[in-house]
């Protein structure tokens, strides 16, 4: 069997978790010999091809291209130069020769290219990362006010967006419909997601829940760790508390340094936050000068980590005692849960979405999305409450986390494996 794997990025380029998800499937495949060749493509700038060509190798690495195909439409996904990227499609077809592409995003490659790989013979796969499709503003349903989109029709789109009637949003839904009737299987990591497609209208049985794999290097450091260190607030010691991630207006970075600049000092004494990730993309907006005024309230508590390496996570989270995902809006399957897990540390997470599915009431700690206070009220019970977890549990995650990414990447190749078995079937009966 020979597997493509397609991003809408490489992760050593932008480290989003769809990047990331992308590449460790690539991974995984790449290392098992029953899979005869794996080929990871992701869509690149021409800067970071290196020349003006459509296609690169990425590091000199074969198995890894980039690719820049043309623009697309921001409302319906569709490529404005349907030839060229059918040109760009069918080469990649004929260097790989897949049996299976596994799309792991259609931003920035076009919804044709679901048409065009199943116009070739290629068995198509597609996994969910967000609300794209149902939602046009960044798929995040969240409205244009910051409140959370419970459900998706034409007139409340265009409540959203005035200047596009609701008449257009009914076209930018019967396109996307019709675009995805090329795909042979859905994939969603988690259960919440599947069932908001669900409600869109995408067919229960054409969506599988299969949770994204892991990075490999990651998972090997994971197997190493035996700490079974229980998280008591000692009072001749500070608590912390970590974030992972982008920093953007969705993953509530503000929501925790309000959370923090609302504690009182006795609490804020025995604290410490770090804040692992970059703010290049919105620096000079709205919320980049929100995030610097509160950094700025908050210097006795907060301390800005940087960037950090994949390689780094699991490290840098069990230099902490708790993991905080703030999210405002609601997360698919957020890889620091995953990550989290492994580490083997509890969670202080926003109680909607795919972290309430993923969280373990034993030892993780809800707050309510959006809100600093209850955020603040949690910290402080953390602090003054003498919260005790169960080193046990969290240990026992750690090696469930291992066993279940095994099981998640059997149930890809047995998905890919049953969907190329149909195929050849109908193709014999047809012949």
């Amino acid at each position: 069997m020979r597997v493509m794997v397609l991003s809408h990025g490489h992760p050593d380029l932008g480290a989003g978790g769809a990047e990331r998800a992308a590449y460790s499937l690539f991974q995984a495949l790449k290392a098992d010999p029953k899979v005869e060749k794996a080929v990871f493509v992701a869509r690149a700038e021409h800067d970071a091809i290196g020349h003006s060509a459509f296609f690169g190798s990425f590091r000199s690495r074969l198995d890894e291209i980039l690719a820049a195909p043309p623009p697309v439409d921001g409302l319906t996904f569709q490529s404005q130069n349907y030839d060229l990227l059918k040109q760009l499609i069918h080469e990649l077809i004929r260097h790989a020769r897949p049996d299976v592409v596994h799309i792991h995003h259609f931003i920035y490659w076009g919804l044709d290219i679901f048409e065009l790989f199943k116009e070739a013979g290629v068995r198509v796969v597609f996994t969910f990362h967000e609300y794209a499709a149902i939602c046009a503003h960044f798929g995040q349903m969240i409205k244009t006010n910051g409140r959370l989109c419970y459900a998706a029709s034409p007139a409340e789109c265009s409540g959203c967006f005035p200047s596009i009637s609701a008449g257009k949003f009914f076209v930018r839904e019967s396109i996307l419909k019709l675009f995805f009737d090329n795909v042979d299987m859905f994939v969603s990591p988690s259960a919440f997601l599947k069932e908001r497609y669900v409600a869109w209208g995408v067919p229960a049985e054409r969506i599988e829940v299969i949770e994204n794999i892991m990075d490999q290097d990651v998972l090997g450091r994971s197997r190493t760790l035996a700490d079974r260190k229980p998280l008591r607030v000692e009072s001749n010691r500070r608590l912390t508390i970590s974030y992972f991630g982008q920093i953007n207006p969705y993953k509530g970075v503000d929501v925790l340094l309000e959370a923090c600049a609302s504690l009182p000092k006795r609490v804020r004494k025995r604290i410490e936050v770090r804040i692992h990730g970059e703010n290049k993309h919105f620096r000079d907006s709205e919320f980049g000068r929100k995030v610097d005024r509160l950094l700025e309230e908050t210097r006795d508590v907060v301390r800005m980590m940087g960037a950090y390496r994949n390689q780094e996570v699991l490290s840098l989270m069990r230099g902490s005692d708790w993991i905080v995902i703030p999210s405002i809006w609601w997360e698919n399957s957020p890889i620091v849960i995953q990550e989290a897990r492994m580490a083997g540390r509890p969670m202080i997470y926003a109680d909607i979405g795919g972290m309430s599915e993923k969280a373990d009431t034993r030892v993780d700690l809800p707050f309510s999305a959006g809100s600093p206070g209850a955020l603040a009220d949690v910290i402080g019970y953390l602090v003054e409450g003498d919260m005790y977890v169960d080193s046990e549990i969290l240990q026992a995650h750690v090696q469930a986390r291992l066993n279940l990414d095994s099981e998640n990447y059997s149930h890809h190749i047995t998905l890919y494996l049953r969907e190329t078995s149909k195929f050849t079937e109908r193709r014999q009966l047809a012949g």
